[in-house]
């Protein structure tokens, strides 16, 4: 956590998987009643569906609410991410003035941060502001 900003973005990014994945309310999907949170809908559905392979398959394609697939991938991209962090390059370092002096520096192979989300999020915030000021400008189009 290099500084506060970056605190509250991973607060937001871990609030939003925990809701999704245990959120009590109900919705109604396909003409049914659901739980939004995916497993308060998976343990609901596994228990009142008649057939097992046909409630996981609408768990895991569920469309407009988290779904099965949705919570495998951030779990695998997250482990990923992870992984890739662990790779570093050792470089040799060697002196000109002190002959024989030699040491290793090692550098982050893959190097994550929180500056692209927040030049993302620049970004998206001037195209909307634009897009409004266009919309009042030119009301009919």
């Amino acid at each position: 956590m290099g500084s506060g900003i970056s605190l509250f973005i991973t607060t937001n990014v871990a609030e939003n998987i925990i809701w999704k994945c245990f959120s009590p309310i109900t919705i109604r999907l396909r003409g049914q009643t659901e739980f939004e949170g995916i497993f308060i809908a998976m343990f609901h559905k596994m228990f009142t569906s008649k057939s097992t392979s046909k409630a996981f398959f609408d768990l895991m394609f569920r469309q407009g609410v988290p779904n099965l697939n949705n919570l495998l991938a951030t779990i695998l991209i997250f482990f990923i991410v992870i992984y890739f962090q662990g790779f570093k390059v050792l470089i040799k370092i060697k002196s000109m003035k002190n002959t024989g002096y030699q040491t290793t520096h090692p550098i982050k192979l893959f190097y994550t941060s929180n500056i692209p989300i927040i030049l993302q999020t620049a970004l998206i915030s001037n195209v909307y502001f634009f897009s409004r000021i266009l919309s009042r400008k030119f009301h009919g189009n």
